[in-house]
């Protein structure tokens, strides 16, 4: 095959364009994307496990916190703070009723609300007592439907601070009550709340 002397000159440029490109690669311009390729994740913060804290009389605390006994005394009634204090996100907590005489409340309070006795007249209380006509808002009885709770039952509570609401579900007999929270009567943080009744009433925490 005969070769002319342009496919020589030919073949002889591209030999060293591609000499060039291998000893001189080109430039390659690395760029930061002002776009995050992993979305923003919103973690609410809780304590591990919410723990019974505080009483305004006649309770105490056992199995470090977890139970709270009711014991004869002078008050008819006494309050019971958790530890935890819920300000978004929301949390449910289950109890067992492991003994229970007389009334029992279950449901929230502002953390800047003193302890008393008579805790369900507080203006940020939200709740139910067990029984007909015993639904708390703003410390008032607003009638509606008490939870339906009794000895050995399981309830579960949950505070929904985003919805500004809480659910007292009876697993025995499915039932869910809800109360819709005014943060202006009731503002952040919130805390666990229970008023509960005569000895020898007990509530153990599981979860």
């Amino acid at each position: 095959m005969d070769f002319i002397e342009t496919d020589l000159r030919e073949w002889m440029d591209k030999l060293n364009q591609l000499k060039k490109e291998i000893i001189s690669p080109a430039k390659v311009a690395v760029r930061e994307s002002c776009v995050s390729l992993i979305t923003k994740i919103h973690v609410d913060v809780f304590e591990t496990s919410e723990l019974f804290e505080r009483t305004s009389g006649k309770a105490i605390f056992q199995e470090s916190g977890k139970v709270v006994v009711v014991q004869d005394g002078p008050e008819n009634y006494t309050e019971v703070r958790g530890k935890s204090e819920y300000t978004s996100g929301h949390r449910t907590l289950s109890f067992k009723i492991e003994k229970l005489n007389g009334w029992s409340l279950f449901g929230i309070i502002s953390k800047s609300t003193p302890l008393q006795e008579h805790s369900y007249t507080s203006p940020s209380c939200y709740g139910w007592y067990n029984g007909d006509h015993f639904v708390y808002r703003n410390g008032e009885n607003v009638g509606g439907q008490g939870h339906d709770a009794v000895e050995n039952d399981t309830v579960n509570f949950m505070i929904d601070c985003d919805q500004r609401l809480i659910q007292l579900t009876n697993e025995r007999t499915s039932r869910t009550l809800e109360l819709l929270v005014d943060i202006d009567k009731c503002p952040f943080p919130w805390q666990l709340h229970l008023n509960l009744n005569l000895a020898p009433t007990r509530i153990h925490i599981l979860s």
